[in-house]
């Protein structure tokens, strides 16, 4: 309704923003290709990269991750040791840049597999004492048996998970979804989808690289080296 006509000198929002996006790249590029350079571990240990992939952190990732990195439901915490697919600096890296995408199955529709929202409930007793809750002892032991034939393939003999796959690891105290066995239940029958964006196309290796070190410092690891 407005009309398209730009003024004598051509101005667009588009324009303008390509132009600020430039002279940021012109004044900042460098700093980042000097960290982009720099192993991981320094990069995590500078200060003044720490504060960039801060800004970073809350520009991009605090949507999903929280302010504090901590998480919500179906979103990792990033501040502590437990890692879905792995803690290598490289490997945050790939995560970062290449995206993951975790799916859990849903056996709600194979009642032959696992025996139904009974048989769910079992599986759901047993995987609830693996992380020493609460549950009911009959039941879990028919819920291994389900257990040991179909979860073991991603999960493992133990329910310590498997990185390879971004299977989580059932004998620790995290859990993305929540613990209950309403939650477990609904997890085996229903399923899961969760997708981590790629940002390498968007920001670029050099920003990865900074955000990678970022995510590394906040889970305690920015002095370890690999």
């Amino acid at each position: 309704g407005l009309g398209r006509f730009q003024g004598v000198l051509g101005w667009s929002s588009v324009g303008q923003y390509k132009n600020e996006v430039q002279k940021a790249d012109a004044q900042y590029g460098p700093i980042y290709e000097k960290f982009a350079k720099m192993p991981l571990n320094e990069v995590a240990a500078n200060k003044e990269a720490m504060e960039m992939g801060k800004r970073l952190f809350l520009t991009y990732c605090m949507q999903c991750h929280g302010s504090d990195a901590r998480g919500s439901k179906g979103f990792p915490n990033l501040t502590d040791a437990d890692w879905l697919y792995g803690g290598e600096p490289e490997t945050i890296q790939t995560t970062i840049a290449e995206g993951r995408m975790g799916m859990m199955p849903p056996y709600g529709g194979q009642p032959d597999v696992i025996g139904g929202e009974a048989g769910a409930k079992e599986v759901a007793n047993y995987v609830r004492s693996l992380s020493g809750l609460s549950h009911d002892a009959a039941m879990a032991t028919k819920g291994k048996e389900k257990f040991d034939k179909v979860c073991v393939a991603c999960h493992g003999p133990e329910g310590k998970g498997t990185q390879a796959l971004g299977a989580p690891n059932l004998t620790d105290k995290v859990w993305l979804y929540g613990s209950s066995e309403a939650t477990i239940v609904e997890t085996i029958t229903k399923g899961r989808s969760n997708r981590m964006p790629a940002w390498k196309e968007f920001l670029g290796d050099a920003k990865v690289h900074i955000l990678a070190a970022y995510v590394m410092s906040l889970s305690g690891k920015a002095g370890e080296q690999k």
